[in-house]
């Protein structure tokens, strides 16, 4: 109701027709627009409808010139799946570059909602040859594919074969979240027809939360490297989540990844540094 009296006839298209009782648009008018019946209308306004689509809500929203977080609002209080919509722009890498950087010497990247690379600290290059890759195929990083048609990927899981079930349950989960995108099936699709054991893995249909675990790493330097793997999400409005690979106590891999830190510092890499000075 308070929306719905902040919208005035004109904003809608309605001719202006002098002064009116009550100001913004009526209950008729925003159900004409919307396309839906005036009692329907009247008691989702009401909060005594049952079992209305989220096609309706959007349609109101429309009408109401909501903004996404209020259509998403009125979606969850209406028990209906709130999906945002993509951002209208694609996201700028390098403001999000500190979040990484701060987390140095430990591997940390950000990622899009379909696993897509966005940025990554040295220690994430260093292990998973990202900037390599992404030269050599002209395209972003991508989690999933590089792990199952990368060598270097490979070579970075010592237990490869073991790792790779939970990684597409992860994904399977992740997907579920943002069942609009076209490029998650696209992904999916591309890798069912390169990689047999992809194909059995997504076959499964098993899904596991996607939020921590144990994960280990190699690099030619430095041996195995063990971590607890943390998933952190940013709004669900720009789809980025940052993963974070923690050094597991016990295991000799803080030790390791402050040799790493140095191998990479010898090859050119700029870095941030724990204290924030770059290198």
């Amino acid at each position: 109701m308070t929306r719905r009296a902040e919208v005035t006839p004109r904003q809608v298209g309605f001719p202006d027709a002098g002064k009116r009782r009550t100001s913004g648009l009526r209950r008729e008018e925003v159900a004409l627009l919307a396309g839906v019946g005036v009692s329907w209308y009247t008691w989702i306004e009401q909060g005594r409808a049952e079992n209305v689509s989220g096609n309706v809500l959007d349609s109101i929203a429309r009408v109401l010139q909501l903004s996404e977080n209020q259509r998403l609002y009125m979606r969850q209080l209406a028990g209906v799946q709130a999906v945002p919509h993509p951002p209208a722009a694609k996201l700028e890498a390098e403001p999000m570059r500190p979040f990484v950087d701060n987390w140095w010497p430990n591997p940390a990247y950000i990622a899009d909602h379909a696993w897509n690379i966005v940025v990554a600290n040295a220690a994430a290059q260093a292990l998973l040859g990202i900037d390599a890759a992404q030269e050599a195929n002209g395209r972003p990083y991508n989690v999933l594919r590089e792990f199952f048609t990368s060598e270097h990927v490979r070579s970075a899981f010592p237990s490869w074969e073991e790792a790779a079930p939970t990684l597409v349950a992860r994904f399977r989960s992740h997907a579920a979240q943002h069942l609009d995108e076209p490029a998650i099936p696209a992904l999916a699709d591309e890798l069912l027809s390169v990689s047999p054991y992809f194909a059995e893995l997504w076959h499964r249909y098993e899904v596991v939360e996607d939020s921590c675990g144990p994960e280990v790493l190699s690099h030619r330097d430095v041996g195995e490297l063990h971590f607890t793997r943390a998933t952190l999400d940013f709004t669900r409005r720009i789809a980025m989540r940052m993963t974070v690979f923690l050094p597991t106590p016990g295991t000799g891999t803080e030790a390791a990844l402050r040799r790493l830190s140095h191998v990479t510092l010898s090859q050119g890499m700029n870095t941030v540094d724990p204290l924030g000075e770059t290198r």
